[in-house]
């Protein structure tokens, strides 16, 4: 080799490392979800941070249950559950209404309906199509439930086939022409062409319980009126005459399905469109509402009307809250502005939907490496206790998914597993699967204490 070009190899190498080290003092860059993590090529021999607090299950403070009237959940906790802390008080907003509905379920004349509002954790019905086998397994129940009328990657979701055309979305995520008039549990509603179109497919090689089911609503909103179509199995035809008066209005078509199409024809005045479900008549629905970079305070602009409507049309025995990952940050641990807004619109869901129970979930492990080596985002834990107070604050239920899942490095243990991702934040399909079995051990744990409690 000559000696020029031995000695520019060695400067290009040297200066290759060099660039490398200089990237270690590069700020963090974040873009929804996904942030970039620093470099770090001396992580493994650059000694740690004693200034970094150590993060444990003990730095979660317990907040006191006074006032609770949850005498049925007095039992202790069993070994290996995490079991769900209910804080309500006599209007019995937290776990209490999903324990009464499961205990009934047989005699119920309808479905125990569950909707789980989330971020990106959940998004692809990562945890809840896991959540709802199970449940539909043990209570009874078919289906996927509601599906809103498009979707971004459709062929993401597992849990559903679902195609469509004809419709404009509309998200809370958008700052252009999205009205608050119509922001939904959902956090996106539609407009359609005339002919729009949304076909369901039940699968069979995806968990079960999901191949058939028994009905199908269409769920419309706005003023307006339209000719409705569902086509089951691709052959039996059913024609509705939809309307909506300022509210949210729903058609069903009944009859067993394996596949269902709406269509929405000459439709007049303003109607928007929210999506349709393909549900059983008796058992347990549970419905995913992931929406992704969510932080949870959209749900502060839907208004009162718009959450009694929805009450009316699909009522909920339980929401389920889980978010996080896009308000917990290394370096913060003051969320008091994030407290007020969320207890503000939780307590506003509570007054329109006053037979409906709710459960806020904890935000899960998030790891970032310190050193060298991995440790919950300094965030997480006051975050934790804040989604805590938020709970006792508002009188509902609290289940800490931080716990339930292994606490201080529990997501990097599910990275070693192939359960969660590369950025040790986000779970995936086989990770959800197991979060999933916790909360549905808790979920009939206490369902069967309550049950036992009212039987004697």
């Amino acid at each position: 080799m000559k000696k020029g070009f031995l000695h520019s190899v060695v400067l290009i190498v040297l200066l290759t490392v060099l660039a490398l080290l200089g990237l270690y003092w590069l700020p963090e860059l974040q873009i929804g979800d996904w942030q970039m993590r620093r470099i770090d090529l001396l992580a493994d021999i650059r000694p740690g941070n004693d200034s970094i607090e150590t993060l444990t299950t003990d730095s979660l403070a317990a907040v006191a249950r006074t006032g609770s009237t949850a005498q049925w959940a007095a039992d202790s906790c069993p070994a290996g559950i995490t079991c769900i802390d209910d804080m309500s008080d006599a209007t019995r907003q937290g776990i209490e209404p999903l324990y009464d509905a499961l205990t009934k379920v047989k005699t119920l004349g309808r479905p125990v309906r569950i909707a789980v509002l989330g971020d990106s954790y959940i998004e692809g019905d990562i945890f809840t199509a896991d959540l709802r086998q199970l449940l539909q397994q043990h209570y009874g129940g078919c289906g996927v439930g509601f599906v809103p009328a498009s979707s971004q990657n459709p062929g993401f979701r597992r849990s559903v086939g679902h195609s469509f055309a004809g419709w404009t979305e509309h998200s809370a995520n958008d700052h252009h022409a999205y009205s608050t008039a119509w922001a939904n549990l959902t956090g996106h509603y539609f407009t359609g062409s005339n002919g729009a179109w949304v076909e369901l497919r039940g699968v069979t090689k995806y968990l079960s319980l999901l191949d058939t089911c028994t009905q199908s609503t269409f769920y419309m909103a706005g003023t307006g009126t339209a000719s409705m179509s569902a086509l089951l199995n691709g052959g039996d035809m059913q024609h509705f005459n939809a309307s909506a008066a300022g509210d949210v209005a729903a058609v069903t078509a009944t009859g067993r399905m394996g596949r269902v199409r709406w269509t929405v024809n000459n439709p007049s005045g303003n109607l928007v469109y929210l999506g349709a479900s393909m549900d059983p008549q008796q058992g347990v629905v549970v419905d995913n509402f992931g929406l992704r970079s969510a932080s949870g305070l959209h749900l502060g602009h839907i208004t009162p009307k718009m959450l009694s409507d929805l009450d009316r049309a699909r009522h909920y025995d339980l929401v389920i809250i889980m978010f996080g990952l896009n308000v917990a940050g290394k370096k913060t641990s003051d969320y008091t502005t994030y407290r007020q807004h969320m207890t503000q619109a939780i307590e506003q869901m509570k007054q329109s939907m006053p037979e409906t129970g709710f459960l806020i979930v904890s935000v899960g492990d998030r790891e970032q490496r310190y050193g060298g080596s991995y440790r919950t985002l300094r965030g997480v834990l006051s975050l934790i206790n804040v989604q805590q107070s938020i709970a006792y604050d508002t009188r509902t239920a609290f289940w800490n998914l931080y716990t339930a899942m292994g606490g201080e490095g529990s997501i990097v243990r599910m990275v070693g597993n192939h359960e969660a991702n590369l950025d040790y934040t986000h779970i995936n399909f086989k990770g959800g699967a197991r979060l999933a079995r916790l909360l549905y051990d808790a979920i009939v744990h206490g369902q069967q204490a309550y049950a036992r409690f009212h039987a004697e």
